[in-house]
């Protein structure tokens, strides 16, 4: 089930997280521009690196919001399914064609980069050292974000079988007090008749 917030967004508009997109790759696209020029005024990497920083932090932007993208394009379908009125939506060969040319831009400044750090900063094995951290980083994430969930999973479960063992627990509670109701009234009935037995009895002699 997707949340309400994204079918919110989704009945705004997917291009509304294209546009986010295209945003993130015009910053990314000024940032290589910059290094470009550092590159022709002969600046190496330490004089380079404040449009290095936000080249990475445009396209940071760019993963953030791509990887949104596909739950509001999902979003949309359901909205559209239930009814709702999307706005300005996106059809699938726009979604595609769209995001293929970003992509495709976006991995050409990434390539660029790479050749202008190996080759004008000679800088190659910080470029790979670079990627191997950023690697490890974001699987380090994701390994916490897996752990937190599955702790998350785990309490919920928990709770629920907490939940079933107070229900089992109630559920005997009231079925011993329907025995011993049930013995109490079966007692008397026996009571009873046996008084009633006896009653007879005193009344024939």
């Amino acid at each position: 089930m997707i949340d309400p917030i994204t079918i919110g967004l989704a009945i705004q508009g997917v291009k509304l997280v294209v546009s986010g997109i295209k945003a993130a790759a015009d910053e990314a696209k000024e940032a290589f521009n910059s290094i470009n020029e550092c590159v022709e005024s002969g600046k190496n990497l330490a004089e380079s690196l404040s449009p290095v920083k936000k080249f990475f932090s445009a396209a940071g932007k760019y993963e953030t919001n791509r990887a949104q993208l596909e739950e509001a394009k999902a979003a949309q379908e359901e909205a559209v399914g239930k009814g709702e009125t999307v706005t300005d939506h996106m059809s699938d060969a726009e979604y595609v064609m769209e995001l293929m040319i970003i992509d495709r831009q976006i991995k050409q400044y990434y390539d660029d980069i790479k050749h202008i750090f190996t080759y004008h900063f000679q800088e190659s094995g910080m470029w790979d050292e670079f990627w191997q951290r950023m690697g490890k980083l974001r699987n380090d994430r994701e390994a916490k974000a897996e752990a937190s969930r599955q702790a998350e999973t785990e309490k919920r479960l928990q709770a629920k079988r907490l939940e079933m063992q107070k229900r089992r627990e109630r559920q005997q509670l009231r079925d011993k007090i329907e025995m011993v109701g049930a013995s109490v009234v079966i007692t008397g009935v026996v009571s009873l008749f046996c008084w009633a037995i006896w009653w007879m009895f005193q009344q024939g002699d």
